[in-house]
């Protein structure tokens, strides 16, 4: 039966739905339209975000599906800006290995604990909103006048946060996993 409280999810299925034509319209040169896709999907990622909090429409699916829609919206769209030489290619492959050593991460961590509750860093946060701002500068910048020196700013704190984050997370999984393993010790 459907609820008002999956209204988030949906909105995060939607964002899913549109990445390929995302993806498409930049390589159709539909800048235009690519640039609004990615806006809406930005701001349906706060608004399902918002109602999930402020109405309590949490539910388990959503936890796991919004950054999942993200890391498939970045990572489609960071290829996408290497293959078109908007971004080097270290960025993209660094943005796609903290992924990677994110997934392998969490799954070491529920193997070795049998746990898998982890709340998103304020770094990680950082991070997503990096990526996402570069990104529309990235379009953007094929539409109107956007300074080179921006992008290249945006591209090093992109570099950075990635780079962070990831360190983050894996400190966080490795100090919670080795607390489980010695209160399992203790018993």
């Amino acid at each position: 039966m459907f609820t008002a409280r999956y209204i988030p999810n949906f909105i995060t299925g939607a964002r899913i739905i549109f990445v390929p034509c995302l993806i498409w319209m930049l390589f159709q040169s539909h800048y235009e339209r690519a640039l609004i896709l990615v806006l809406l999907m930005g701001l349906s990622d706060a608004l399902d975000g918002f109602l999930a909090r402020c109405y309590d429409w949490k539910t388990t699916l959503g936890s796991y599906l919004d950054p999942i829609a993200d890391k498939i919206m970045l990572l489609s769209a960071y290829l996408a800006f290497a293959i078109l030489g908007w971004v080097p290619w270290w960025l993209s492959g660094l943005v796609i290995a903290r992924d990677v050593v994110l997934l392998v991460g969490a799954v070491c961590y529920h193997l070795s604990t049998r746990q898998l509750k982890m709340d998103p860093l304020a770094i990680s946060k950082v991070n997503t909103f990096a990526q996402i701002l570069l990104a529309v500068s990235l379009i953007y910048a094929q539409v109107g006048p956007l300074s080179p020196q921006i992008i290249s700013v945006l591209v090093t704190v992109v570099a950075c946060t990635t780079l962070a984050s990831g360190s983050q997370y894996v400190i966080e999984w490795s100090r919670r996993a080795a607390k489980v393993s010695a209160s399992r010790a203790k018993l």
